[in-house]
């Protein structure tokens, strides 16, 4: 006769200690998924700012293209001025 008490709060600790757990566990799954969705927003935007990058770089590329053509010019003209002006002093003289 003992045992029948001391079995039923047992039952109810063990029942307690259940819904604690779950509640918790409730809890923790809760911020798990909270942390899931944040990690999932900060890898799009990695992605994003890895094509933004990427255009960046093709930009400079062609920028870089197009300085040593300008330069490549500005070089000719050089030259051709430079000459120009040879041609010029000879014929003052």
């Amino acid at each position: 006769m003992v045992y029948i008490p001391i079995t039923i709060s047992f039952v109810a600790l063990l029942f307690s200690l259940y819904q604690f757990a779950s509640k918790n566990n409730k809890e923790e799954t809760s911020q798990i998924t909270t942390v899931l969705i944040k990690l999932e927003a900060i890898a799009e935007s990695i992605l994003e700012l890895k094509g933004d990058v990427r255009s960046m770089r093709d930009d400079l590329n062609d920028l870089r293209e197009r300085i040593t053509r300008v330069e490549a010019s500005a070089k000719q003209a050089h030259k051709r001025l430079d000459h120009m002006e040879g041609k010029e002093s000879r014929s003052d003289d």
